[in-house]
């Protein structure tokens, strides 16, 4: 939520004995939290949620290995039907790594979270819409409010842990009475969430085949892991090796040699 350190800074500016109103299109824990920090004893008034998508949703679920999700996409994408698609991811850091690796192969992508200003989101979402990317790459609190007439698809690359989040999710689609596609990846880790997601939608929906893809590689690793390894088979370096040797809870094969201790001369 980037605009949320404007109205930490707001509240500290106006009378504590105050008068507020709180308006939020959905209300998950992290919302649930503010209301809890920013209001004294409030009086909650809610509209009864949207129990079922929209009639022209599309919706189709793919089974994949969790690191095989971003090649399954990247298959997906081939296809030039698919112009504009919002991706949603369950953490910042998985979006971060999404948009990036979208764009080492030739999609063009943005990604808008929590963890950038409201003027990058806004600028981001201005950019999607007037064609600029192809894919959106968003969290849900990040993604609350979005309204786009003509978007064709929407991806959930993760499964969202709470079915409201999905329905939400998917009606970004298909609106103003249109046509859409809703794409899932459900990997086997995620299936207990989307059990629960189909048991709200009242059905269950088929899995459709899933191409052949290459052997899983998944997002890249962040930049921490990947200075540690070879580029060759992904093997530890040698001063990873090292390093490790000389840890203290490293447990030594029966028989190993000790690694030799650092010599320093001294100048005599």
């Amino acid at each position: 939520m980037g605009f949320l350190p404007v109205v930490r800074r707001l509240i500290k500016l106006i009378p504590a004995a105050r008068q507020t109103l709180f308006f939020s299109a959905t209300i998950p824990p992290e919302i649930a939290a503010l209301t809890r920090e920013m209001l004294r004893d409030p009086v909650r008034v809610e509209l009864q949620a949207k129990s079922a998508p929209a009639e022209g949703i599309t919706q189709t679920v793919y089974s994949v290995n969790q690191l095989s999700k971003s090649d399954l996409l990247l298959e997906l994408l081939k296809d030039n039907a698919i112009y504009s698609a919002i991706a949603f991811t369950r953490t910042k850091a998985r979006a971060n790594r999404l948009a990036a690796l979208l764009e080492r192969n030739n999609v063009s992508a943005e990604r808008i979270h929590g963890d950038r200003s409201q003027a990058q989101r806004t600028r981001a979402l201005a950019d999607f819409k007037r064609g600029k990317y192809r894919v959106l790459v968003a969290t849900d609190i990040a993604a609350r409010g979005i309204d786009i007439l003509e978007l064709g698809h929407v991806v959930n690359y993760d499964v969202p842990m709470v079915p409201e989040d999905y329905i939400h999710r998917i009606g970004r689609t298909a609106r103003a009475k249109a046509t859409g596609d809703a794409i899932t990846f459900v990997s086997r880790e995620e299936e207990g969430y989307f059990a629960q997601i189909e048991r709200k939608l009242g059905k269950r929906i088929d899995r459709a085949k899933t191409p052949e893809l290459p052997a899983p590689s998944g997002p890249p690793e962040p930049p921490e892991r990947q200075r540690s390894r070879s580029p060759v088979h992904g093997q530890p370096t040698a001063r990873a090796a090292r390093e490790k040797a000389h840890h203290p809870g490293f447990a030594r094969p029966a028989g190993a040699a000790k690694p030799a201790a650092k010599r320093t001369s001294r100048p005599s």
